[in-house]
């Protein structure tokens, strides 16, 4: 017993953040039970949360990056870990600084759910059985779902309930395929040395459904073919910082967690990995083609990009998974800084259709060269980071083809050359309407804040400075 107990409380020692994030909770909640409803106690209620964030940082950067296992091996907390949660963390910051300088009045609820799912995402992140990676997805999931449908109107509920349903049946899957590798191993552990001795040298087409089917859970989170068709709904339905948070915050749990089951599972899984790219992609950037919504625009697009960030993993060598968490880290910030120039946009258009945006870039021009920017950078093309991490991803799939010779890798690279040229048409819709269309007489005429465009200029800063620099990112992991 004293020996369990002191296993917990030196276990407790690195989740400091986590806990943090918990107190973080509890004071918004005291905050909101004896604060009345108005803009002070929601100005409080922001603030509380952005310096939660902060100072879970903080802890997370001081945190020992020696591998370890924690809570018998439920958790294990090692350099990979850490970095994601400092990438979660930079995320969740600049949606809080999002949402300040859009002067968006949300309620405190807002602030508690989005920290909760922060700490569903940072046990994922160290999760190293099933039990803890089910109930930490479970967490991000169903607060998610609460997020979209919290506004309360028609159209958010529509959204959520498709959320929730396709998030329902993902799980329904991913715990079928959890419970075949649990029979073929005998463990629930996925770091055990059961899962490379206790597989019988015939169960491998066993083993690769069921890592096929547990692959759902991470997959929805991603936003990645076949379990994507929620994602424009959802995105045109929810405000438009929270739907910056969840289009790329669960990613980084998600890829992490594909990572990890990649390493574990002893089967050759090219085939499995290769199909899903090819279909994110192709139906990703072809779906976004049609569309008259931004919104919409860049949830089809958020599909395609899960296709090229899975690239890397798809090589699964340590270079291939550095690629991918470069492109988390690009799509980060040029994420954040596309949702928050069509937040400034729709500020002045009061609509999130292109052609409303017709002409702006006439009366605000700042605002409409720091947007191509962010929309060049989708597309992958110099001088910004977002070309810097397609050919890291694509330069990591040749090297595999190259020294393996399977015709996949080569199917991989040349579709999503490919489809990264037909991008172009959707992402540069944006900058072609604020420039080349004439002016619309609705325009709101009046002035953007100078705060909201110094944070976009900070964010196109950073998107354009890791072209020229992308050591700022590879050296930090």
């Amino acid at each position: 017993m004293l020996e369990q107990l002191s296993h917990i409380l030196h276990s407790t020692s690195f989740i400091s953040a986590e806990i943090s994030l918990v107190l973080g909770i509890v004071a918004i909640i005291i905050l909101i039970a004896f604060g009345k409803k108005n803009s002070i106690f929601r100005t409080a209620a922001w603030a509380l949360g952005l310096l939660t964030f902060i100072a879970a940082f903080f802890l997370v950067a001081t945190t020992p990056v020696a591998s370890q296992s924690i809570f018998n091996d439920l958790f294990i907390s090692d350099k990979t870990s850490i970095f994601g949660k400092e990438l979660t963390l930079l995320a969740s910051i600049g949606i809080m600084l999002h949402i300040k300088v859009m002067k968006h009045d949300l309620d405190g609820e807002y602030y508690i759910i989005l920290l909760a799912i922060v700490i569903g995402l940072f046990f994922l992140l160290m999760a190293n059985s099933f039990i803890s990676v089910f109930v930490s997805l479970e967490t991000v999931s169903i607060c998610s779902y609460i997020l979209v449908a919290m506004n309360g109107k028609t159209f958010n509920l529509e959204a959520s309930i498709k959320y929730l349903i396709f998030g329902a049946a993902s799980t329904a899957i991913m715990l079928f395929g959890i419970s075949f590798l649990y029979a073929a191993t005998g463990s629930l552990v996925f770091s055990s040395e059961a899962y490379l001795t206790h597989i019988p040298n015939n169960a491998n087409w066993v083993v690769l459904t069921a890592f096929t089917m547990t692959l759902a859970g991470p997959l929805f989170k991603l936003s990645a073919a076949p379990f994507h068709i929620w994602a424009p709904d959802v995105y045109e339905a929810t405000p438009t910082p929270l739907v910056s948070f969840l289009a790329i915050a669960p990613k980084i749990g998600a890829v992490f967690l594909i990572y990890k089951l990649l390493q574990a599972v002893p089967v050759d899984t090219t085939l499995v990995l290769g199909v899903i790219i090819l279909l994110s992609i192709v139906i990703g950037n072809f779906a976004a083609l049609s569309q008259k919504n931004a919104k919409r625009m860049m949830g089809y697009s958020g599909i395609a990009q899960a296709g090229f960030i899975l690239i890397g993993l798809m090589a699964f060598q340590t270079s291939g998974f550095q690629a991918s968490t470069f492109y988390l880290a690009v799509y980060l910030f040029m994420s954040i800084g596309a949702f928050l120039m069509l937040d400034m946009i729709s500020e002045h258009t009061h609509s999130d259709l292109f052609e409303d945006m017709a002409g702006l870039s006439q009366k605000f021009m700042l605002l409409g060269l720091i947007g191509l920017v962010f929309m060049i950078a989708l597309v992958g093309l110099p001088p910004t980071s977002g070309f810097t991490s397609k050919f890291l991803v694509f330069s990591s799939i040749y090297e595999q083809y190259s020294s393996t010779g399977k015709s996949i890798f080569m199917w991989v690279l040349a579709f999503g050359l490919l489809n990264t040229a037909v991008s172009i048409y959707y992402y540069l819709k944006v900058p072609y309407f604020m420039f080349l269309k004439k002016s619309a007489d609705t325009l709101d005429s009046k002035s953007i804040p100078p705060l909201q465009l110094i944070y976009l200029s900070i964010l196109a800063f950073i998107v354009l400075g890791l072209f020229f620099a992308p050591q700022w990112i590879q050296e930090w992991f």
